[in-house]
């Protein structure tokens, strides 16, 4: 597994390079085997990883994601999972503090109509923080961050914005996993009723007519909250995704 991780950070390091030169994908940053894209279905997604690029960082889309693989996003065909790994020194989109290696639904809705994301995952490490969004609903103006699903040592907490650019309120909905625990999400959006279930757990939320017209997206994946660059890494596993 070692010499497996090591071939995976090698390759993604001179897929980096060939990126930067060219904007595609490796080949050495693309094993089939090891895509996700030939495990899950990805069509609506991009990936954003902790790569700089510019001012903000690389990213994957279609067509390339489906055979795309490197370090921070790979198919683990023991747990048949999709992972993603993140390390604090990673670079940061624009308007954002903290790296990440996470997926961006390119499909976008308002808060009318029905809406939902379902993911089964585990968060097999966390970084010094302690803390990880592994789920959210996110607008594209500041302030837009309407829901995230948190995961904070061990906890899984539910951050909420009912207005755009409102302080995040944060609601506790699961206590005491450990590093490795299944969690089952689900975001079921129903015009401007929001309801969150994790592992059971369920808590609904009413965001107001402020919304109306700006349109949001879901996202899912390893969005580290750490850019400490002290060494550590988070690693999400994630065993299904889909959203509607």
């Amino acid at each position: 597994m070692h010499d497996r991780k090591a071939m995976m950070r090698w390759s993604w390091l001179i897929g980096v390079g060939w990126l930067a030169c060219s904007g595609g994908v490796s080949a050495g940053g693309a094993a089939s085997a090891d895509a996700p894209g030939q495990h899950f279905d990805l069509t609506s997604y991009k990936l954003q990883t902790p790569i700089a690029k510019g001012d903000s960082v690389e990213e994957i889309a279609q067509p390339a994601l489906h055979d795309f693989a490197a370090s921070s996003f790979y198919f683990d065909a023991g747990s048949k999972a999709m992972v993603f790994e993140c390390p604090d020194n990673g670079a940061p989109t624009r308007g954002s503090h903290f790296p990440r290696s996470e997926l961006r639904d390119t499909h976008e809705w308002t808060f009318s109509g029905q809406h939902s994301l379902s993911a089964s995952l585990a968060v097999a490490q966390q970084p010094a923080s302690g803390n990880i969004i592994v789920g959210q609903i996110h607008g594209n103006g500041a302030g837009s961050e309407a829901l995230k699903i948190r995961w904070s040592k061990g906890d899984v907490v539910v951050g909420v914005k009912t207005s755009p650019g409102n302080t995040e309120e944060r609601f506790p909905l699961v206590h005491g996993l450990a590093l490795g625990s299944r969690i089952d999400y689900r975001i079921a959006q129903s015009d401007h009723v929001v309801t969150v279930t994790v592992n059971g757990v369920s808590k609904s939320f009413t965001y107001d007519h402020s919304w109306d017209g700006d349109t949001v997206y879901f996202k899912a994946g390893n969005y580290l909250q750490d850019n400490s660059a002290k060494g550590s890494v988070g690693i999400v596993k994630f065993y299904a995704l889909s959203s509607h």
